[in-house]
């Protein structure tokens, strides 16, 4: 692979392609956000609050402008080391001792910061409510370093530094294989560390390393032996691979595809410098030597910038995929929404209707007991009484139907009764209506619906503006 040029710490892919990819990212969150009017801005109506409306209630789920990365390996395999030299700044702590124990997020931002367990919850919503924020001991081993770099695609994406991985009586101060491959589930591209020296094949490694084979995150794993240039002779490093692929060969379920390249970390030792005695000159002199020797050493730390390039531009697709996915969601959502608006209402009237019927026949029913219980007091009052109402034909009728009356009056009045409890509850049971637009709700779902479509229509512009970036990059 020839090398690439780098100014700035890009390269002129990275230079040509990050604004654009910057921008279409930046731009899918803000539709999520505010939509088409500036962030912040009063009437601001993203597709996060119209998804979250009571009117519509959907499940939505915004997509992060940046890409996680998380490096796995055992302990001094380069890990914080590869870090630093991507963002161009010593953020992470490297050495023989066994710096990192927990996991440290690395994030760019406008100020250079650090934060620790509940701020990185905070900082990182993905973390909250999942399985690996709940695992013991984990709050109090996250931290976040925000730095200002902008060196490669930094600024796109976020870097998840994991302990290394040792044998022996080592304590985490947690689930270490229990946290990256729950971890594992939040990430873009896992990529693999073995130092060639040391504890290349420890067997927490090859632990990880098969559950995460295991799991569905295969496709995002890359595998990579770095510090090439510690094994300086030939040989020996075909050795380490071979020990390497050996060891990897029955955890791993992608075995036809599987590759190691190999890589180390550009070093600026050059020395201009004078020498003003043969010490100084035999110095420089295994210096160049030294050189020499890592120039023929393969060195592939392109194609790990590759990898996270490559992940970058396919987030950036997946995203504009799920706009528009969410957009047809949303969309049809509301057109469900109105037509179930529409049932609703249409159930709600004959509800009413058959409702209003059965009151009025407890209505009735009622009228008809309180009727028969003055048929049973009526003789009685016109005896004790000379009231004109006991004169008319209906009263003496019902005077002379007192005896049978009197006999079934228990009987009558109990029927009655059951039917009037059977009319009213039946009335209370139909009568529950089910709740409806408003005039108001209406226009109000309309709305949601325009402003979806248009957002829909940004997704086309999108598209153009990255891929206008990759054509002009080819040509």
């Amino acid at each position: 692979m020839g090398k690439v040029q780098r100014k700035n710490g890009k390269t002129s892919v990275e230079e040509a392609l990050s604004g654009a990819t910057e921008k279409v990212l930046k731009q899918i969150t803000q539709l999520y956000d505010s939509g088409l009017a500036d962030p912040g801005s009063q009437g601001a109506l993203g597709l996060n609050e119209i998804a979250a409306s009571p009117l519509l209630n959907c499940q939505l789920k915004k997509p992060r402008k940046k890409i996680t990365v998380m490096i796995v390996g055992n302990h001094s395999a380069g890990k914080s080391s590869f870090i630093n030299w991507y963002i161009g700044e010593g953020i992470q702590k490297t050495g023989v001792a066994i710096e990192t124990r927990g996991f440290t997020f690395v994030t760019s931002g406008k100020k250079r910061e650090t934060l620790t367990g509940d701020a990185t919850e905070h900082y990182f919503d993905f973390l909250k409510d999942n399985k690996f924020g709940s695992i013991d001991g984990m709050k109090s081993n996250l931290f976040t370093e925000i730095s200002t770099s902008t060196d490669k695609n930094f600024i796109c994406t976020d870097f998840v530094d994991t302990p290394g991985l040792v044998d022996g009586d080592m304590q985490y101060p947690f689930d270490v294989q229990d946290a990256i491959v729950q971890m594992a589930e939040h990430v873009d591209l896992i990529l693999i560390f073995f130092d060639p020296i040391g504890q290349a094949t420890c067997k927490r490694t090859m632990q990880v390393v098969e559950r995460l084979n295991n799991s569905e995150h295969l496709e995002k794993i890359y595998y990579f032996m770095s510090k090439a240039d510690a094994v300086e002779k030939e040989h020996d490093r075909q050795r380490v691979l071979i020990q390497i692929t050996q060891n990897l060969a029955t955890r791993i379920r992608n075995s036809h595809a599987f590759a190691l390249p190999t890589f180390y970390l550009p070093r600026d030792d050059v020395d201009d410098k004078i020498p003003n005695s043969i010490e100084e000159v035999c110095q420089q002199i295994d210096k160049s030597a030294s050189r020499l020797i890592r120039y023929e050493i393969p060195n592939s730390i392109e194609e790990v910038c590759q990898q996270i390039d490559k992940s970058i531009n396919m987030t950036v697709q997946k995203n504009m995929r799920k706009l528009k996915m969410d957009c047809e969601m949303i969309t049809s959502s509301v057109d469900k929404a109105i037509l179930d608006d529409k049932a609703k209402k249409a159930d709600n009237t004959q509800r009413s209707l058959r409702g209003s019927f059965y009151y009025m026949m407890s209505t009735i029913t009622f009228l008809g007991m309180a009727l028969l219980v003055l048929a049973r007091i009526l003789p009685s009052v016109c005896q004790v009484t000379e009231h004109g109402l006991c004169d008319l034909a209906h009263a003496k009728l019902i005077i002379k139907l007192q005896p049978i009356l009197e006999e079934h009056f228990n009987l009558i009045g109990g029927i009655m009764l059951v039917v009037f409890i059977i009319f009213l509850v039946s009335g209370k049971l139909v009568f529950k209506l089910a709740p409806v637009f408003t005039k108001k709700d209406l226009k109000k779902v309309g709305e949601y619906k325009l402003v979806v479509q248009k957002i829909a229509q940004e997704e086309s512009g999108l598209y153009e503006d990255f891929f206008k970036a990759h054509k002009h990059q080819e040509q």
